[in-house]
C-alpha cells in the first residue's frame, strides 16, 4: 500500500517540478526582456533609467516623418488626413530627395537630448539616495535603530514625490534641445548651425520662445505615467486570484500601453507642432489657436488605429484566460 500511494502522488510531483522548473523559466525569460527591453510589469520609478535601445536609432525617421508631416510648409494643411502609410511615404520621397541624411536630420540634436535627459536623471537619483542615507542616519542618532511602519511609509512616499518633481524639472531644463532638434528637421533649406539656428530664434522671437509647447509636453508625459499607473492596477485586479505569469503580464502592458498611446498622442502632436510654429521664421507654419490646432489632429487615424490595437489587445487577453484555464484544468486532472 506503501508503495502504492508513491507510485499515485509520483506524477503529481512530476507535474509540479514541471510546473516550478516552467515558472523559473518563465522568471528568467522576463527578466531577460526587462534587461533587454526596459518593460516592467510595474510602472518605474521617476528617475528610472533604460539602457541606450538601438530601436531608438531606428524609429527615429518615423518621429521625424510625422514632424514632416505635422509641421512642414507644404503639409501641415493637410495633417488631419494622414495616416501610417502617409508616415512610411514621407520617409520614402524625403530618402530619395534628400538621402540618408535627409532621413536623419536633426538625430543628432534628438540623441544629445536624451543622453543629457538621462545623465541628468541619474545624477539626481544618486543624489536623492545620498540624501536619504544622512537623513536615515541622522534618525537612526536620534531616535535609535528602526522606524515604524508609518514612518517609513511616510519617507517613501516623500521621496517619491522629491523624485517627481525632479524628473519633470529635468524634463523642462532639457526641453530647449528637443526644441531644436524638432525645429531643425523643418529648416532644412538653411544651411547655419544648430547655435547659429538657436541664437537667431531667441533674438527675433525672445529666449522663451525655446520652451514653446512645454506644458503639452509635461502634460503628455504626466498622462503617459497616470495611463501606465491605471493600465498596472488593472493588470494586478484582474489577476486577482489566478497565477499570471511574468511573461504573460509583461504582453498585456505592452498591448495595453500601444492603446493608452493613442490618448496621449494628440497632446503629444500639439506640443511638437506649437514648437514648429512661428509669426517671424520664414519657412515655418504661422501660429493657429488652440481650438483650430486641436481639430487640424489626424482623429481618424487615430480611431483606425485605436480599432486594431484594441483588437489586438482582446486578443492577447482572450489568450491569456484561455491558458489560465487550460492550466487549471490540467491541475485538476493531475490532482
Amino acid at each position: 500500500q506503501v508503495h502504492c500511494r508513491v507510485f499515485r502522488r509520483a506524477p503529481a510531483l512530476i507535474v509540479r517540478a514541471a510546473h516550478s522548473d516552467r515558472a523559473a523559466m518563465e522568471i528568467s525569460g522576463s527578466s531577460a526582456m526587462e534587461s533587454l527591453t526596459g518593460a516592467t510589469p510595474r510602472p518605474a520609478e521617476p528617475l528610472f533609467v533604460h539602457y541606450p535601445s538601438p530601436m531608438t536609432f531606428v524609429t527615429y525617421p518615423l518621429f521625424a516623418a510625422n514632424v514632416r508631416i505635422l509641421c512642414d510648409k507644404d503639409s501641415w494643411r493637410q495633417r488631419g488626413s494622414s495616416s501610417l502609410s502617409t508616415v512610411f511615404v514621407n520617409v520614402r520621397n524625403t530618402y530619395r530627395l534628400e538621402g540618408i541624411l535627409g532621413v536623419y536630420r536633426g538625430a543628432h540634436i534628438y540623441f544629445l537630448h536624451q543622453a543629457l535627459r538621462d545623465v541628468l536623471k541619474m545624477l539626481a537619483e544618486r543624489g536623492i539616495r545620498l540624501v536619504e542615507r544622512r537623513l536615515a542616519s541622522q534618525r537612526e542618532q536620534t531616535d535609535g535603530p528602526g522606524a515604524s511602519q508609518e514612518e517609513a511609509d511616510s519617507q517613501r512616499v516623500a521621496g517619491y514625490r522629491a523624485r517627481l518633481a525632479t524628473k519633470y524639472l529635468i524634463e523642462a531644463l532639457c526641453y530647449p534641445v528637443l526644441f531644436a532638434s524638432s525645429r531643425l528637421i523643418i529648416v532644412h533649406d538653411d544651411p547655419r548651425s544648430t547655435w547659429q539656428h538657436v541664437s537667431t530664434w531667441s533674438k527675433e522671437e525672445g529666449a522663451l520662445v525655446l520652451f514653446g509647447g512645454l506644458c503639452a509636453s509635461l502634460l503628455s508625459t504626466a498622462m503617459d505615467e497616470v495611463m501606465e499607473w491605471v493600465l498596472a492596477y488593472c493588470i494586478d485586479y484582474c489577476a486577482t486570484g489566478n497565477e499570471i505569469a511574468m511573461s504573460d503580464k509583461l504582453l498585456l502592458k505592452a498591448s495595453g500601453s500601444s492603446v493608452v498611446s493613442l490618448f496621449t498622442a494628440p497632446v503629444n502632436y500639439i506640443s511638437v507642432i506649437q514648437r514648429c510654429q512661428s509669426s517671424q521664421i520664414k519657412g515655418l507654419p504661422p501660429p493657429e489657436n488652440l481650438p483650430d490646432l486641436v481639430l487640424s489632429l489626424p482623429w481618424r487615424a487615430s480611431m483606425y488605429q485605436f480599432a486594431i490595437y484594441g483588437g489586438i489587445m482582446a486578443l492577447n487577453v482572450r489568450l491569456v484566460q484561455l491558458k489560465i484555464q487550460l492550466q487549471k484544468e490540467q491541475q485538476q486532472d493531475f490532482e
